[in-house]
């Protein structure tokens, strides 16, 4: 059946100047995405690190560290992941929200859904 895990990600847009970014932390937007994972992507109730990575990779695009060609890139300024225990799950707490809501498969592939399919 695999894993349920909302993450959650503040981030702005930044521009590289002089070798750093700099950003208006009054210009971040926060979002919430819900996850189906496999239930190997989860140890001891934590998702893995580089699991973790691998779906804000996949959320961003590659490359999304390294400045665009105009010297853009965003900066991630929090992010938050939660696997949900069983009695959480059982309460679907995803349906009341406006999010973007994903299945994960086996090989790391993500497919879009509505709430009701998570």
């Amino acid at each position: 059946m695999g894993s349920y895990l909302r993450l959650t990600i503040t981030d702005t847009l930044g521009t590289r100047v002089g070798g750093h970014h700099c950003f208006s932390p009054h210009a971040r937007v926060t979002r919430t995405f819900w996850y189906r994972v496999p239930g190997e992507w989860v140890a001891d109730g934590v998702l893995c690190p580089r699991r973790r990575d691998q779906l804000v990779d996949r959320l961003y695009e590659p490359g999304w560290r390294d400045a665009g060609p105009g010297g853009s890139a965003y900066v991630i300024l929090d992010l938050q992941d939660k696997v949900l225990s069983a009695e959480e799950v059982s309460g679907r707490p995803w349906l009341g929200d406006r999010a973007g809501f994903f299945v994960c498969g086996p090989d790391g592939a993500l497919r879009e859904v509505v709430p009701a399919d998570l």
